[in-house]
C-alpha cells in the first residue's frame, strides 16, 4: 500500500501597526463566513492554522497547511515578534488606506523584519492596502504599488469587509512556496 505524503507547510506572518486589519483579514480568509465587528487588539502574536488546496497551472492540485503568525502591532510586543521571523514563507505588510500614519510605519515594519532576517530574497512579500471600502482615503494605490515596487513586493488592495482580492493575495504568497527551484511541486 502506498504510504500519502504529508501535505506542505507554509508560514506566512502577518505585521502592521495596531487596527489595520491584519487579524479580520486572516479570520476572513481562514473561515470565509465570519465576521468581526468588534475591535480587539492582538496580544503579541496571534497563532492560526488552515489547510487548504491550491490550483498550479496547468490544473493540478495542492494540499497545502498555512500556519499563520499574526503579530501585535503594539510595540509593546517587539521582544515577542522577535522569535517568530524565523523560517518564514510569506509576508503580510498591512496598512489602513485610510490611515497614512500606517502606510508611514510599514519602512519600521520592513526594517524590524530585515533585522530578523526577512527579505524577498528568502520569502515571498506583499504590501496589502486593506480598508479600500472605507472613505476617504488618505493613501493613494499608486503609493501603495509604488512603495511596493521600490522594496520588490507585490502590492495588493483588500477588504477583510467585502473579501476583495483576499483569495488572490494567499494564492500569490501560497504558489511559490509550493515549488521548488525547478518548479516542480514541493510535495
Amino acid at each position: 500500500m502506498e504510504q500519502k505524503s504529508k501535505p506542505p507547510r507554509i508560514k506566512i506572518i502577518s505585521v502592521g501597526n495596531m487596527k489595520v486589519g491584519k487579524s479580520c483579514l486572516i479570520k476572513k480568509y481562514c473561515e470565509k463566513n465570519r465576521s468581526v465587528s468588534n475591535y480587539i487588539p492582538t496580544i503579541g502574536v496571534d497563532y492560526g492554522v488552515k489547510a487548504t488546496t491550491t490550483k498550479f497551472n496547468g490544473g493540478r492540485i495542492s494540499e497545502v497547511i498555512i500556519d499563520f503568525f499574526d503579530f501585535s502591532g503594539d510595540s509593546n510586543y517587539s521582544e515577542v515578534r522577535n522569535e517568530f521571523y524565523d523560517n518564514v514563507d510569506g509576508v503580510i505588510f498591512m496598512y489602513d488606506v485610510t490611515n497614512k500614519e500606517s502606510f508611514t510605519a510599514l519602512r519600521s515594519w520592513l526594517k524590524e523584519a530585515g533585522k530578523y532576517g526577512v527579505s524577498h530574497s528568502n520569502a515571498t512579500i506583499a504590501v496589502v492596502g486593506n480598508k479600500i471600502d472605507q472613505y476617504p482615503r488618505a493613501v493613494t494605490e499608486n503609493d501603495g504599488a509604488k512603495f511596493a515596487a521600490e522594496n520588490n513586493a507585490a502590492y495588493f488592495e483588500t477588504s477583510a469587509k467585502t473579501v476583495a482580492t483576499i483569495d488572490d493575495l494567499f494564492d500569490y504568497l501560497i504558489l511559490p512556496n509550493l515549488m521548488t527551484p525547478n518548479g516542480d511541486n514541493r510535495e
